[in-house]
């Protein structure tokens, strides 16, 4: 299901799925912010990881 929607590239994940809890945690901890801060973004951005860093820079105090 999810794997078929968010694609790999190799071992980096360029998609963000909020919707799996696994996903969330990872995303989470992988980008050191709080998950409301990670659903905020990808409503923002979309599901790109690359957006959604990006908007985390600009958005965030990390």
């Amino acid at each position: 299901m999810a794997t078929e929607i968010y694609d790999r590239a190799g071992h980096e994940r360029i998609a963000v799925d909020i919707d799996e809890e696994s996903e969330l945690e990872y995303w989470v901890t992988e980008l050191g912010v709080s998950a409301e801060d990670l659903r905020r973004a990808v409503e923002t951005v979309g599901h790109q990881a690359a957006s959604v860093r990006t908007w985390l820079a600009t958005h965030t105090s990390v």
